[in-house]
């Protein structure tokens, strides 16, 4: 068994977004409730409220934990609100890869054709292939070593990294 959690230093850059666009809505409603409706803009006013707030507020919530855990039937890793479960037997390999943000495009949840990572750091990840449509997912952790040996325990093979060929 394996588990890890962890805040993701983005989610401090949404809170301090939304800190910012409560300050500014205040200032706004103030200026709304001292000049009257039609005069500040009341209509955009409440029209771009709700959707920031809605959309920071989500934002938030769903990547508030980074989380990986083996629970002897399965892995499951994500955030809050956008996370994947496999059970063993759905995972074809499972290797340590280095991660670059920059190979991605960026941090948190990110795509690519057959492709799907994790990203919250740059470093040590997890590179898992699965026979679910043929996709492979990379995800840091903290403690490969440890989630590669839980996972071979429950029979997932695992692989050695491709030997990359040294310069020079």
């Amino acid at each position: 068994m394996y588990s890890e959690s962890e805040r993701p230093w983005f989610t401090w850059a949404f809170v301090s977004t939304l800190l910012v666009c409560v300050v500014i809505y205040a200032l706004w409603g103030w200026k709304v409730v001292e000049q009257g409706w039609g005069q500040a803009g009341g209509t955009p006013f409440i029209m771009t409220l709700i959707p920031t707030v809605v959309v920071l507020v989500f934002l938030i919530w769903s990547s508030w934990t980074y989380f990986i855990h083996t629970d002897g039937f399965g892995l499951q890793f994500g955030f809050n609100g956008w996370n994947k479960r496999f059970d063993y037997s759905d995972i074809i390999e499972a290797k340590r890869v280095d991660i670059r943000w920059t190979h991605w495009g960026g941090f948190g949840w990110r795509w690519r054709l057959g492709r799907i990572a994790y990203i919250v750091r740059n470093g040590r990840g997890v590179q898992i292939a699965t026979n679910h449509s043929n996709r492979s997912y990379t995800f840091n952790c903290r403690d490969c070593d440890a989630l590669l040996t839980a996972l071979g325990r429950a029979g997932v093979p695992i692989t050695s990294p491709a030997a990359v060929p040294q310069a020079g």
